[in-house]
């Protein structure tokens, strides 16, 4: 049977991809149709590619980012600071930094002005831990943008570097 004439609880699928089964005939978008909608099937393929890569490189997306964080500071930070550029809770942040400290790839030492807190560094594993994940990272973006376009990725980054800071003025 071709797709467009599955079903869907009673209505053919490309109904619910046009939206008409869900009310768009009456002025109404459907979910498939909202931009968080497309949002999110977006992110979810870009989070497919970049997990791919990451474990290719024999890391998580969250411990990525946190080398990729950590490799571009130029002082050390700190845990909070850590986990309010991943957007995890202290909690899972924590037992990030845990791992990263037993792999050797980070340092986590006692704050001087703050014994309660510690100072995060990359160490010399892990830069270049980041360096054999941001090739692989590379890789995955060089796919991307083959079927995606260079120009095309360019601009759509920056219209998320622009969305990223105006979500960061508004409470989550």
């Amino acid at each position: 049977m071709p797709p467009a004439q599955c079903l869907k609880r009673g209505v053919p699928i490309a109904a619910h991809r046009n939206g008409s089964a869900n009310g768009a005939a009456n002025g109404h978008h459907s979910l498939q149709e909202s931009t968080i909608h497309r949002l999110l099937v977006g992110s979810h393929r870009l989070a497919g590619h970049l997990n791919s890569a990451c474990d290719e490189a024999g890391v998580s997306l969250p411990l990525a980012r946190a080398l990729q964080f950590l490799a571009g500071a130029t002082e050390p930070v700190t845990p909070t600071q850590l986990s309010r550029e991943l957007g995890r809770s202290p909690a899972a942040t924590s037992e990030l930094i845990k791992r990263l400290v037993k792999t050797e790839q980070i340092t986590a030492d006692v704050d001087p002005d703050d014994r309660r807190s510690f100072k995060l560094m990359l160490t010399e594993a892990g830069h270049a831990k980041w360096n054999e994940v941001r090739g692989a990272l590379q890789q995955a973006e060089a796919v991307i943008e083959s079927g995606y376009g260079g120009r095309r990725l360019e601009a759509l980054a920056g219209e998320l570097d622009q969305l990223v800071v105006a979500l960061d003025k508004v409470p989550a």
